[in-house]
C-alpha cells in the first residue's frame, strides 16, 4: 500500500498510466502533438530544466558546426524528450498491420536476406531516438530475434507480452541482463548467445552502453571519452556473424523511421575497429537531428565525463580517427 501512495506523487504515474494510456484513443498526429507540447510544456514547472537544454544543444551545435538557421533549438529537444520517454507506448493497443504500417523502413531487405540463409546476425542498436520504438518494430515484424539488453522498464503492454512469449529453445527471459550478474551466469548469457546465432537467430544488444566493469573499450562519443561494453563486438569477431546497426527515429505525426546499416565486412576483426565504426555512425546520425540525441545530452553517464582534448586533424584538416582502447578488469565477465 506504502508503495502504491508513493508511486501517485511521482511524475511517471500520471505520464505512463493516465497520459499515455489515455492518448490510445486518438490518432497517431495528435496523440504525438499532445506528447512534444507536454515536453516544452514541463520546462515551465521544473525549474533550471529550460536552462540545462539550451546549454546541451549550444554544446552539440558548437560540436557539429551548426550555425544560424541550421541549430537546433532548445525547444526541439524538449519535445524529443517528452517523445523518448513515452517509448514505444503510442503503438500499444494497434494491430500488427496498423503498428508496421507508421514505419519507414530502409536497409531491411539486407538482414532478410542473411536470415533467410539460416545464418544468425547481430543487430546493434543504441539510445538514440525512437530507440524502444526500434525495438518493438523487430518483435512485431516477427523475426526470430532475442534482445541482449537489461528488460526495459516503461514498456507497452504488447512489446512485454512479446518478450514473456519468446519461448524455448532460447527463452527471452534468459537472455535479459542485469547490472551485477555472476560471472557463471554471465558465461551462460554469452553461451547462449553464441548459440542462438549459430542456430540462425537474430541477436539484439545496445552498442552505447558507458560500464564501469570488464569486457570494456574506450572511445569517444560527442567529444567525450567513456568506457563502452563491447560484447557485441567481441560477439562478431567470435562468431564472424554479419553485424548490422539499427537507428529508429521520430518522425512528424507519430511516425518513425527505422534505418538499418551493415557494418562493412572488411572492417577488422577487433573489437575496438568495430566499435570505433559504430560511434562513428551513431555521431553521424545525431547529426542529422541534435534533438534525438536526448540520451547523449541529458543523462548522467554521458554528460558528467569531462571533455575530451580537440582531435588533431590530418593533411587535409580531417580530424584524425582515435581508434578504441581495450580495458579488462578481473572482477567478472559481464554483458
Amino acid at each position: 500500500m506504502k508503495h502504491v501512495a508513493r508511486r501517485i506523487f511521482t511524475w511517471k504515474f500520471y505520464f505512463y498510466e493516465l497520459l499515455l494510456p489515455g492518448l490510445g484513443a486518438m490518432g497517431p498526429a495528435r496523440a504525438d502533438a499532445i506528447v512534444r507540447t507536454a515536453g516544452w510544456a514541463s520546462t515551465y514547472l521544473r525549474p533550471g530544466r529550460r536552462a540545462r537544454l539550451k546549454a546541451a544543444m549550444d554544446r552539440v551545435n558548437t560540436l557539429l558546426k551548426r550555425e544560424g538557421d541550421d541549430k537546433a533549438g532548445w525547444t526541439a529537444l524538449a519535445e524529443s524528450a517528452a517523445r523518448f520517454t513515452a517509448r514505444d507506448y503510442p503503438l500499444d493497443g494497434t494491430s500488427d498491420a496498423e503498428a508496421l504500417a507508421r514505419f519507414d523502413v530502409v536497409g531491411f531487405e539486407a538482414v532478410q536476406e542473411v536470415l533467410g540463409r539460416g545464418r544468425g546476425a547481430i543487430l546493434v542498436g543504441s539510445h538514440l531516438g525512437a530507440h524502444v520504438a526500434g525495438m518493438h518494430w523487430l518483435y512485431r515484424r516477427g523475426l526470430p530475434i532475442r534482445a541482449l539488453v537489461q528488460r526495459p522498464k516503461h514498456v507497452s503492454h504488447d512489446l512485454d507480452r512479446r518478450f514473456d512469449a519468446a519461448a524455448a529453445p532460447y527463452p527471452q527471459g534468459e537472455f535479459f541482463l542485469k547490472r551485477h550478474l555472476t560471472p557463471a551466469a554471465a558465461i551462460e548469457r554469452m553461451m547462449q548467445a553464441r548459440s542462438a546465432l549459430r542456430d540462425g537467430l537474430a541477436l539484439y544488444l545496445n552498442g552505447d552502453i558507458v560500464w564501469d566493469g570488464s569486457n570494456t573499450r574506450t572511445c569517444r562519443l560527442l567529444g567525450r571519452d567513456h568506457e563502452f561494453l563491447a560484447v557485441w563486438a567481441e560477439l562478431a569477431c567470435l562468431t564472424r556473424a554479419p553485424v548490422f546497426f539499427v537507428f529508429c527515429r521520430h518522425l512528424p505525426a507519430g511516425r518513425f523511421a527505422i534505418e538499418f546499416k551493415r557494418l562493412a565486412p572488411t572492417t577488422p576483426s577487433k573489437p575496438e575497429q568495430a566499435l570505433a565504426a559504430y560511434l562513428a555512425e551513431v555521431e553521424a546520425q545525431v547529426a542529422v537531428d541534435p534533438s534525438e540525441a536526448v540520451a547523449y545530452l541529458t543523462w548522467p553517464c554521458y554528460t558528467d565525463a569531462p571533455e575530451a582534448p580537440v582531435a588533431q586533424t590530418g593533411p587535409g584538416g580531417e580530424a584524425a580517427p582515435r581508434p578504441a582502447h581495450a580495458r579488462r578488469l578481473p572482477d567478472s565477465v559481464t554483458a
